[in-house]
């Protein structure tokens, strides 16, 4: 390397399911004073799920955890390098430990670790998905997922690889005993829409190949982005999408202090039946424009807005002859 500063002079890239996450694990990467027109001496030490990285002779990396999911495999290279004196030594692990390394960001409660998601849909290029019409009923919220280390939501290992733009939702419910302001710390690979309690709050993108990267690099840390979010006393749904096309898949959300936050927790479907759903029934006009007319239909147990030239939408029950169709 002509910068011995360069925290791109090596890299721990796992692969997930033909994905190469180097865009995910920012943390494993370092300097590395390799000589150029010369001979450089590599040695990796691995043992159990920890790896150590030697480069002439110096330790410049250690893996705590190894990301991927083989445990046996072979070794090849590529560049364009000479390689000559390989040995591999079994079981010569030169006391490093084989269990799993420490992960100090576990001992902050600051990380959103839980959230229910929707299952993954195909979204199109240069769409932004911003109406109320965009946004996932609660029964589509069939699954959870829990952060790995250092407050990652690994989509790519949940969902694998795909060819188009795909979008996700996550959604969990922050409790609060009295109104808060809150900044919420975001990392997001590739592009992220965030709602609280139903209004739009913060959207922004991670692109790298598009130049529109964030720091550090395009790589996803919680230093991408952040959101001031005005919590209301009680709970919040904090609700997120996610889009990806390029590499790795993934969120980090963590508040930046936990004043007056009582529990976050993942988003829990509550079902609600519509008390004498029979009065809602009939088609409706406002005197000030008798020609534009809403109708109300029942479909099983659920209330349907149907209006001119548009799409039908299903109304969500609030309880109380409230409902809400997104977005407030």
């Amino acid at each position: 390397m002509a910068n011995p500063f360069a925290n791109e002079g090596i890299q721990y890239c796992p692969i997930l399911d033909g994905v190469n996450m180097w865009d995910i694990y920012t943390q494993y990467q370092a300097p590395a004073a390799a000589k150029t027109e010369e001979w450089n001496h590599i040695k990796l030490v691995i043992s159990g799920v920890q790896m150590q990285v030697f480069v002439n002779n110096s330790l410049r990396l250690t893996v705590p955890k190894l990301e991927g999911r083989e445990n046996t495999g072979s070794i090849a290279f590529d560049g364009d390098a000479y390689i000559s004196n390989i040995e591999i030594k079994p079981n010569e692990i030169e006391n490093l430990p084989q269990a799993e390394g420490v992960d100090l960001t576990r001992h902050e409660a600051n990380y959103i670790r839980s959230w229910s998601i929707t299952q993954p849909t195909t979204l199109e290029e240069g769409r932004e998905p911003t109406t109320f019409r965009d946004l996932p009923k609660d029964e589509a919220f069939t699954e959870k997922i829990a952060t790995e280390r250092y407050g990652l939501v690994n989509l790519t290992r949940r969902f694998g690889s795909a060819e188009k733009r795909r979008i996700i939702w996550l959604k969990t419910i922050i409790t609060a005993q009295e109104p808060t302001l809150a900044n919420l710390q975001l990392g997001f690979s590739d592009e992220i829409w965030l709602y609280l309690n139903d209004q739009i709050t913060y959207t922004d993108k991670n692109i790298f190949r598009q130049n529109m990267k964030r720091y550090p690099d395009g790589r996803i840390s919680v230093q991408n982005g952040n959101s001031r979010l005005k919590l209301k006393k009680g709970e919040n749904q904090l609700l997120i999408r996610i889009s990806n096309d390029f590499y790795g898949w993934g969120l980090m959300a963590r508040l930046e202090n936990m004043e007056n936050i009582t529990a976050i927790e993942p988003y829990e479907v509550k079902k609600r039946a519509i008390e004498h759903i029979e009065r809602y029934l009939g088609t409706y006009a406002a005197e000030i424009s008798p020609a534009f007319k809403l109708t109300f239909v029942q479909k099983d147990s659920m209330l349907i807005l149907e209006a001119p030239s548009q799409e039908n939408v299903a109304l969500d029950y609030l309880g109380n002859d409230l409902f809400k169709m997104g977005l407030g």
